[in-house]
């Protein structure tokens, strides 16, 4: 059963992940189009799809972030101490990174289009970070 501490944690974890998606994507302003009346037609139609799918990518990744460290797989140990708790250290350090290296591409490319091949092998190599980040937390959480 979720507590109302948990509940408002998992809203707001929820918003945080909206709120970074628009802001990684611009809030879906599309600076690079001619300015005619079909690209300010195609450009809100791209802005409300951009809007709704930080919703979508909001309740997503905030769902499967809070629900995967509050209901954690915990054993039963006796007279066994851990070291140090992980996710308190990892968890920050991946947001921080990953809000770090958002902007640092927001900056460094101010003109997307032109700089589509590195533009992509940076997020790909983002990808690869995080992939081997929760691999190492669930490896420290799932002891074989």
């Amino acid at each position: 059963m979720l507590k109302p501490k948990d509940i408002a944690a998992w809203i707001f974890t929820m918003v945080i992940m909206a709120v970074i998606f628009l802001w990684i994507g611009d809030f879906g302003n599309l600076g690079y189009l001619a300015q005619s009346p079909i690209s300010v037609y195609v450009e809100n139609l791209w802005r409300l799809m951009y809007i709704s799918a930080s919703g979508v990518f909001g309740v997503f990744m905030g769902s499967l972030i809070f629900f995967s460290i509050r209901f954690r797989y915990t054993e039963v140990q006796e007279q066994q101490v851990r070291k140090a708790d992980v996710s308190k250290m990892v968890l920050p350090l991946i947001l921080v990174s990953g809000i770090g290296l958002a902007y640092a591409i927001s900056q460094y490319f101010p003109d997307v289009l032109a700089y589509q091949f590195n533009l992509g092998l940076l997020v790909g190599l983002m990808i690869l970070l995080f992939s081997s980040l929760i691999f190492v937390i669930y490896k420290e959480y799932f002891r074989d």
